[in-house]
Formats: structure tokens, C-alpha cells, sequence
């Protein structure tokens, strides 16, 4: 992501009205519009960044090419590859049957301060990877090493790193076809990923853009565990639960220091929980994690709260959403709200489901 990709949206495409058709009254309002639209392929200058950084969850990112002691960018040469999957607030690095994970600040402006790279325990039949064998751009000797990211990305890092969208028209290009993005690090090395897109596949339901989930607030009606037994503590009448998905920027004083950010927050009626967010392929909702400050709301509520914290960041969930008004569809004139249903069925097993309401203004 860049700084200088802080600029408003531009209108992609016409068909909107189209996907927004069921959940979403005809007539947006200001504000909303101001926001319409974003291509998710689009990986360009004109895309806001928060966008942008959704757009790189949906591809798998290959490295191809690090820059040299001098800055120059080089072929990249490994008997494995090296690949990495972006996550909101994450990294996953995978080199072979080996995983690095690496957790970064996303709720800060850019560059991302990160915190320690865990290196999962390899499989079994896990032989080659601690025997990898890279090119040294710098001396161009053959080296061995542990793992390619401990010898790329760890050396000449400091304690952040940035991600910028490598345009076809840029010197950095490699490919003019392929996507390519250029993880920064502090220390003035630049990591080129090339990437492939995710297999995409027909999903159920209303297509979901950001704007639409952005647009209602989200009241909790269902919520059952991964065998379909109802969580109770989630179902509490008394105990309301609400999801406010958000596009939104860091208030800092200096504008040239501010970035910003898809965000959603889920609130239980006292303190809250939440993180960056991204509609990734396939209607994929991958959320992130934020700092919280716990203020004591009474043992029912505090567990209430600390569970759906647990259950809801750093997860991956499939999204559908459905529309309960069929009278609303067939009468477009009718400018009224539809009552609809946004199911999130997580990797774990749980499955929630949402009721749309008009959103609250602070």
C-alpha cells in the first residue's frame, strides 16, 4: 500500500445498482457515494489503500525478485518457493512443508510495525527445507540457509515494512500481465511477489460488496457451534450483539500521516472487539485483531465478550447473504430498507447469522 494512494475512489463500474439490489435502498446517500465504487481487480494509483490491501488477500504471492545491497532488483533463484498469503493483521510465509507467520500492527498508518515471525514446526516429512538453497545477490555465491525469509526479510528489516502495488508501467515491473506487489522493509530492502489469482467459483446469495456491509449495522439472531448446538451465551435476548463494518482513516494531525482503513467492531453492549477486515474471494471475511482496552462490565458480560473476541479475530468465515423482503425486489420504487440475513459460517465450524439494521450515527 502506498501513502500517496490516500485519494478518493473513482467509479469503476455501472453495474452496481445491481449488486446492491435487494440490500440496499436505490438512493445512497452522500457520504456512501462519496465511496462507490472499488474494482477489486483494479491495482492502480487511483484505488484507496484499505481497498487496495483487500485486493492483495486474493492472490497467492510468489517471490521473484529482491532487491541487491545497492537497490537494484534481481531474479530471485530457489530450488522451493517462497509464498506468502496476506492476511488483515498477518503474514503466512511458506517455504516447502515449512510455515512462517508474522503478525503486524495494521490498525497504525504505514509503514506496519510487526511483531515476531513464529516458524511452525515442520511436518514429518519435512527433509529439504532446512537445506534450501538461494542466491546471494550480493556476492552471488550460493549460500545455505535455514529459511528463506530469515535470510531475506529478517537481515534487512528493522521494526516495520510497507506494501506497494508494483504498476505494469513502473521500472520495478517484471511482468506487464501479472499482478505484482513490493513488500518494503525499513532497512531499504524490497521483496517483489508476483501473484496468481485465487480460484474464484459461484457463491449463493446477494454478491456482497463493501459498501454494503459497510452501510447497516448488524444485529447477532443466530449463533451455533460446529456440531449445530446453540451457543447460548450468544443468544441471550438481554445480551445484544452488534457488527459495524467501517471504512474510516487514523485521526492524526498531519494528513500526510494518516491511512485508511476497513475495520469492523462487534459490540456486546459494554466494551468492544474487533479489527481490520477484508472481503476476500469467493464472499471470504478475513478479520485482523486491534488492541482493546477491557473495562470490568461483570463476569456474564466480560466472558460474553472475551469469547466472541477469541471466536472472531484472526478468523477466515464464508459470508451469504439473502434477502427476506421479495416484495421489495419486484418494486424497485420502494426507497425502504430490506430486512436481510448475512450468514458467516467460520473455518471453525461456528455458523452466525446477522439481521441488517439501519446503522447507528455516532
Amino acid at each position: 500500500m502506498l501513502n500517496h494512494l490516500r485519494i478518493p475512489l473513482i467509479v469503476i463500474s455501472t453495474l452496481l445498482p445491481l449488486a446492491l439490489l435487494g440490500c440496499q435502498s436505490n438512493s445512497l446517500n452522500h457520504s456512501a457515494q462519496t465511496r462507490i465504487v472499488i474494482d477489486d481487480k483494479n491495482w492502480s494509483a487511483t484505488t484507496l489503500e484499505s481497498r487496495l490491501f483487500q485486493t492483495t488477500t486474493k492472490y497467492e504471492w510468489q517471490l521473484t525478485h529482491v532487491s541487491d545491497d545497492k537497490g537494484r532488483i534481481k531474479a530471485f533463484n530457489q530450488k522451493l518457493p517462497l509464498i506468502m498469503e496476506v492476511h488483515p493483521s498477518l503474514l503466512t510465509f511458506t517455504e516447502g512443508c515449512q510455515r512462517h507467520q508474522l503478525s503486524f500492527d495494521m490498525w497504525l498508518p504505514l509503514p506496519y510495525p510487526y511483531g515476531q515471525i513464529n516458524i511452525s514446526e515442520p511436518s514429518d516429512n519435512c527433509t529439504t527445507v532446512n537445506h534450501s538453497i538461494i542466491e546471494n545477490l550480493s556476492n552471488k555465491n550460493t549460500i545455505k540457509t535455514g529459511n528463506v525469509v530469515n535470510s531475506v526479510f529478517i537481515p534487512y528489516s528493522d521494526t516495520a515494512f510497507r506494501f506497494d502495488p508494483v504498476l505494469a508501467n513502473s521500472a520495478q515491473s517484471s511482468n506487464k500481465t501479472l499482478k505484482q506487489l513490493a513488500l518494503k522493509t525499513n532497512k531499504g530492502k524490497t521483496l517483489i511477489f508476483s501473484g496468481t489469482p485465487k480460484p474464484e467459483y459461484p457463491v449463493a446469495g446477494i454478491p456482497l460488496i463493501n459498501e454494503l456491509l459497510e452501510r447497516y449495522q448488524w444485529r447477532l439472531i443466530s449463533a451455533t457451534d460446529d456440531t449445530n448446538k446453540t451457543i447460548n451465551k450468544f443468544n441471550r435476548p438481554d445480551v445484544p450483539i452488534t457488527a459495524n463494518y467501517r471504512l474510516g482513516s487514523h485521526d492524526y494531525s498531519n494528513p500526510q500521516q494518516s491511512s485508511f482503513s476497513q475495520g469492523v467492531g462487534f459490540s456486546v453492549g459494554c466494551n468492544g472487539a474487533g479489527g481490520s477486515y477484508a472481503l476476500s474471494t469467493n464472499q471470504t471475511l478475513l478479520i485482523g485483531g486491534n488492541p482493546s482496552t477491557m473495562v470490568g462490565c461483570g463476569d456474564d458480560i466480560d466472558d460474553i465478550e472475551s469469547s466472541l473476541s477469541r471466536l472472531m479475530l484472526y478468523s477466515s468465515s464464508q459470508l451469504t447473504l439473502i434477502n427476506l423482503d421479495t416484495q421489495r425486489v419486484s418494486n424497485p420504487s420502494d426507497n425502504s430498507e430490506s430486512s436481510c440475513l448475512l450468514t458467516q459460517k467460520l473455518e471453525s465450524g461456528e455458523t452466525l447469522v446477522w439481521q441488517n439494521e439501519v446503522k447507528k450515527i455516532p
